[in-house]
């Protein structure tokens, strides 16, 4: 199985931490070969930032270091979305914050991690792990436990804690948000 994924945000929301966790797990559990780059701008904070994970269970399937065709995205920044929906496909698995970002295609999850991060865990540093865990209830990419995992092995472990229950509520939304698809769509075939 391969995967072209797309992570698009701001310096500061950890876009970068989001995609390492994720492309960690990916090689440590799921024993996948993974290549991810980096981008984001002179600025620390503000700025556009972007990381790019290509995974696959085919070596030869990782050659590229730039995703053509995305079929999952997180975006949490307009002008990331801007500058990146040319390589995310029609059909895309999207997860974004819909306070920050409109992507006007794909299949769509709206979860506003960063009013979340703030409203939950008083802090807008755990937006991006709401993220993750959404991603990982929506696309069952990884499982939460190699995901929280995967943090306890790569974040300071004073916020090994905070991190984790970021993710287990990101798991949750993002369980929530599935389930109301699958509950559209029921109602969309039910109607034809």
């Amino acid at each position: 199985m391969k995967h072209e994924i797309i992570i698009g945000g701001r310096g500061g929301q950890g876009v970068q931490l989001l995609g390492y966790i994720l492309g960690y797990s990916l090689v440590k559990y799921r024993n996948m070969y993974v290549v991810q780059t980096e981008e984001y701008g002179a600025s620390t904070r503000g700025g556009e930032s972007y990381t790019e994970l290509i995974a696959s269970d085919i070596e030869s399937d990782v050659a590229a270091v730039k995703v053509r065709a995305a079929d999952l995205g997180i975006f949490m920044f307009q002008g990331a979305w801007d500058a990146l929906s040319n390589r995310v496909r029609d059909d895309a698995i999207i997860i974004y914050d819909g306070s920050l970002v409109n992507p006007e295609k794909g299949k769509r999850f709206d979860i506003r991690a960063g009013d979340l991060s703030r409203d939950v865990f008083k802090t807008p540093m755990v937006a991006n792990m709401i993220m993750l865990g959404s991603l990982c209830a929506i696309t069952g990419i990884v499982s939460l436990d190699e995901l929280k995992n995967a943090v306890k092995d790569v974040v300071n472990p004073r916020f090994v804690e905070l991190n984790t229950k970021a993710l287990d509520f990101g798991y949750q939304e993002g369980l929530k948000l599935y389930a109301n698809s699958l509950k559209a769509q029921r109602s969309e075939s039910s109607k034809l």
